[in-house]
């Protein structure tokens, strides 16, 4: 949910740095059979990309020239990650400002998501925008998983802006104990599609329950700082520190969770009638 600058890398000198060493067989012949065709297919996912239609390449296990499936896979985990490529990798991983996820917002980047899976879509295992710095949960709960349409796409944070409005939100109960609990809700400029994919985006990486386990946290260190200013000042003086939470955190981001929570709060009558006042 954080956009990020697109790597300025080129994925012709990863090929050529990452096969300089190489002497396995078939694969160097594979590899550079193909690698007009990579480059080629490459710039056409960007392409694609920024008009939102990458959903309609088509997924493949072969690759014009001869290069296979496991030739990229191979040369990625290999080459790529631990070998001649590594300072790429690096490069790509330092994208994030803080090392924090773009795709939660939360979690320390660790590893290079394929935004588009490597093992369906092997042209594009090395191309450089289609590797995303994020944190290891992200990166498990998005698995290998291909969107069968455009509504049920992951936000892709090269090309994708998600914080042009305000839209994540937080239902907040106070009953015997207090429940939270994010979702998306639809700006006025947003065409039905974009919502779509902010619903889907928090549903398949589980960012509900990650933002409810910091819910804990950050409310129980703010309450007993809510009761005080209402003791001092009522209702009026904790709605303006609210409120200046929520522009503060908002600065870097608008869709950041904390932001999300502290609104809830102060949307939420029952906090000051029920919780404030116990």
């Amino acid at each position: 949910m954080i956009k990020l600058e697109k790597p300025d890398i080129d994925v012709e000198s990863i090929i050529t740095d990452c096969t300089a060493n190489l002497t396995k067989q078939p694969i160097l012949t594979h590899i550079n059979a193909s690698k007009t065709t990579i480059v080629s297919k490459s710039e056409k996912y960007n392409e694609l990309a920024e008009k939102g239609q990458l959903g309609t390449l088509e997924t493949h296990t072969m690759i014009e020239g001869g290069a296979t499936k496991d030739d990229m896979v191979w040369l990625y985990d290999n080459k790529f990650v631990a070998d001649g490529g590594r300072k790429y990798y690096d490069k790509i991983k330092a994208i994030p400002k803080y090392s924090k996820c773009p795709f939660c917002g939360v979690g320390i980047v660790s590893t290079l998501d394929h935004y588009l899976p490597k093992t369906k879509y092997p042209t594009y295992a090395l191309t450089p925008v289609n590797l995303i710095a994020c944190c290891a949960d992200c990166n498990k709960n998005k698995k290998s998983e291909i969107s069968e349409t455009r509504n049920n796409e992951f936000i892709h944070p090269y090309y994708d802006d998600f914080n042009d409005e305000v839209w994540l939100k937080v239902k907040i109960v106070f009953d015997e104990e207090i429940i939270f609990s994010f979702y998306a809700e639809k700006p006025n400029t947003w065409e039905q599609e974009k919502y779509e994919r902010a619903k889907n985006h928090l549903r398949k990486l589980q960012l509900n329950k990650l933002y409810v386990a910091h819910c804990g946290e950050e409310f129980s260190e703010y309450r007993d700082t809510a009761k005080d200013l209402y003791k001092k000042g009522g209702e009026e003086l904790v709605r303006e520190d609210l409120i200046c939470r929520i522009e503060e955190r908002r600065r870097v981001t608008k869709n950041n969770w904390r932001a999300a929570l502290y609104e809830g709060l102060l949307e939420s009558q029952d906090f000051f009638d029920k919780f404030l006042m116990s």
